[in-house]
């Protein structure tokens, strides 16, 4: 059984926090900023993230922080596993592949944004993702079908081996609501704050949506995050993967918009047609 006190919360040894801080000082060096570092739920699991950029220039960022993860780790007596599944038993590790989709003029399709323009945006950007993740399912399950991989997804670990779209309760009843033939506006992201029941704790801040750690594609505000890469996988496949299959979307919705309905109606006929 895996060590209670071996999890996320406490900090890391120090043997492992002198490694990443070693890591952290040469991938700045190398011009890349991370963010992140702490303990994972397995007992020597630990996660480091960088700060987003172009997705082109953080695949790189990634393979590099493999290769300097592993040298910096030697130096101290250590070795770097970056197997899914080494050990039976305990928790694998995998990749979070924070991913959204952009215009030039600065508009993200997964922000659901302060203006009406922005609102539509969001919810049409959604619709071509659902599209393309339930049209294109089992492209997106192949490009993390790795050997390593499968023995991590849908064991005793999130996420699933099934490739699902997560975007909120909250806007789960909006997309009901335009299936029903309601507008595309009308969604409201706003935060809200989970009682703990206990007169000993004030009430936590929550995101947007119930960020769902279970689904392989959950809404994390102004992104989704593909979670079922694995660990040694170099991440260009599948975000290459996620721009195809959103770039399928919009070729769908395009067509029923040039074929004459109304951008309403397409976007509310792609939510029905691929909401399972």
């Amino acid at each position: 059984p895996q060590r209670g006190e071996l999890n996320s919360s406490p900090p890391p040894p120090m043997t492992v926090e002198t490694l990443m801080n070693n890591v952290r000082a040469v991938m700045l060096r190398l011009g890349v900023a991370i963010a992140v570092q702490h303990n994972e739920v397995a007992p020597a699991q630990h996660e480091m993230s960088p700060i987003y950029c172009h997705s082109t220039f953080s695949c790189d960022n990634n393979v590099l922080f493999m290769e300097v993860l592993e040298k910096e780790a030697e130096k101290l007596g250590l070795h770097a596993l970056l197997h899914e599944k080494p050990f039976a038993g305990i928790n694998g590790s995998g990749k979070h592949n924070n991913w959204s989709v952009g215009t030039d003029t600065g508009m993200n399709f997964f922000y659901p944004g302060k203006t009406d323009q922005a609102r539509e945006l969001f919810v049409t950007g959604i619709a071509c993702l659902a599209y393309g993740l339930c049209q294109h399912n089992e492209v997106v399950r192949c490009c993390v079908a790795t050997a390593g991989n499968d023995h991590r997804l849908g064991a005793q670990e999130a996420p699933p081996a099934i490739i699902s779209l997560y975007p909120g309760t909250g806007f789960e009843k909006h997309v009901d609501s335009i299936i029903a033939g309601g507008p595309l506006l009308g969604y409201k992201a706003e935060k809200t704050t989970a009682d703990p029941r206990a007169s000993s704790a004030m009430p936590a801040v929550c995101g947007v949506e119930d960020r769902n750690r279970t689904a392989p594609f959950p809404f994390c505000g102004n992104r989704f995050e593909f979670r079922a890469v694995g660990s040694s996988q170099n991440c260009s496949f599948p975000i290459a993967v996620c721009n195809t299959i959103m770039a399928s979307g919009m070729a769908a919705l395009s067509s029923l918009i040039e074929g004459g309905m109304s951008h309403r109606d397409a976007v509310a006929q792609m939510f029905k047609e691929n909401r399972h």
